[in-house]
This record gives C-alpha cells, structure tokens and sequence, in this order.
C-alpha cells in the first residue's frame, strides 16, 4: 500500500503552467497567499494528496453538525483569462509531514504529479522568520538552486543576499531541489515575518503583491487581512493539534534548533 497518494478528478489543459506551492508554514504565508488566489481567481479542484505522514487526525467543522474530513492537501488549476497571463496549478493544503521520509516522499509525488503539465516554473511559498515585530513593509526574501533564477527573481525586487537563511525545513525547501532533479525551473519566496504571529496578514500581503505583479493578474487585494482572519481558526485548531503529537512523538528539541534561519 502506497503512504502518499494522489487522486485525480479531472486532467485539465494547461499550457505550461505557474505551479504555486502554499502548504502550512511560518506565519502561514504560503497557506494564505494560495487561499486567496484560489478565491479571487475562482480556481477549480483537480486533484487531492492524501499521505500517511499527515498528523493522525480528523478534522471536525463545527458549523455543519459535527462533518468529518481527512486533512489533505488540494490541486486547484486557473486558465489564463488574456494574453498577459499565465495557467496556473496552485497547492494549498491542511498540513505537512510530521516525519522527514513524509516530506521527501510527498514533496516527490507533488513533482511526480505536476511535472505531466510541463509547468514553466515551481514558485514555493513560506515565511522567514526574523524574530522582531516591525511594521514596515515586508521584504521578500528569495532562495534558488540555479544562478539564472536568481538574477532573474533579483531584478524583480526579490532580496537573495545577506539573508542568514541556515535551513529551509518542509515543503517550501524540498519541492524546489526535487522540481530541479526533474530539470524545472523553480524559487522559494519568503515572506518577511516575525515568526510570532500564527498568521501574518502583513507578510502574506507583501508576497501577495509580488505574485500577482509577476503574474500580470489584476485581483482586488483589499480583502486580504480579511481572508486572514478568516482562515484563523482552521489554522489555530490544526497547529494545536500538530504541537500536541510533535510534543509527544520527539524529544527535546537540541541547541542546534536555535540556528534555524527559516523554518517552512
């Protein structure tokens, strides 16, 4: 039996795709930025990933009488509307691996997967910590295995340099290396957040900003903080769920954890 799988509703026709990656990370970045495209653009549901590395849980919605759901991970797809935009995939989903086999396993069959579409590059989006509270506008931070990207991304307003990124734990980091053993182009984007707010309204925003300006896509972003807020709860019962198992299923964590540039 297979511990990831991917099941498939329909094989849309793109024509070489944006793949965006926006799964549970720092500040919840990613999860947003991927929420709000999907809403604003009213992208469709293609495919779904189930793994069992996912947290050992079942999600209850209280609003509809106590309904059960799996946590997964979904594919949405959106058709360029005009010449100046581009087909899209984007990755949004309840969780990430709790083990590391999970991570490369999943981050493999994501690849696996996206690759049949011919994408033109794998965007993965995540947060970097810093620390410190601060409310100016965020910078987005870049990371990239080839030189060529990074020229490309830095000329765009993407910050590569003096970063002090020591390791990109999770999806955000791992998609990227397995997208390049599959010769596909690809970049990590990193919101500028403290890393002490569970969902970060003003980092979501500024990487937001920068993928629709990339993108050529005209969205209404004024409803953003409000998108935020909204997903609050989803993400406070499942984090709450996650550092219960962790804490349970690890043990204390070594001083090495205190170098940690950037956790996915």
């Amino acid at each position: 039996m297979k511990t990831t799988e991917i099941t498939i509703f329909k094989r849309p026709e793109l024509k070489n795709p944006i793949f965006i990656e926006g799964l549970p990370g720092v500040g919840y970045i990613g999860r947003n930025v991927a929420g709000y495209l999907i809403d604003t653009l009213k992208a469709e549901k293609f495919a779904e990933l189930h793994s069992f590395h996912f947290p050992p849980v079942a999600m209850l919605d209280s609003e509809k009488n106590g309904k059960m759901s799996a946590l997964k991970n979904e594919f949405y797809f959106y058709r360029a509307k005009n010449r100046d935009e581009q087909d899209m995939i984007i990755l949004i989903g309840d969780a990430q691996s709790m083990d590391p086999i999970g991570h490369y396993e999943i981050s493999r069959e994501v690849i696996n997967f996206i690759k049949e579409f011919r994408p033109k590059i794998v965007m993965t989006l995540g947060g970097f910590a810093t620390g410190k509270l601060d409310n100016k506008k965020q910078t987005v931070f870049g990371a990239a295995v080839k030189d060529k990207i990074i020229k490309i991304f830095e000329k765009k307003g993407i910050k590569f340099k003096d970063t002090n990124i020591g390791q990109i734990i999770g999806a955000s980091g791992l998609i990227v290396l397995e997208a390049e053993k599959n010769n596909i182009d690809s970049v990590c984007l990193m919101g500028e957040t403290s890393g002490m707010l569970l969902s970060d309204p003003k980092a979501t925003e500024s990487v937001l900003e920068f993928i629709t300006k990339y993108l050529n896509l005209k969205i209404d972003m004024s409803k953003i903080e409000e998108k935020v807020k909204e997903t609050g709860d989803v993400i406070k019962k499942i984090e709450s769920l996650q550092k219960k198992l962790t804490t349970q299923s690890t043990p204390e964590s070594s001083s090495d954890d205190e170098h940690l540039g950037y956790i996915g």
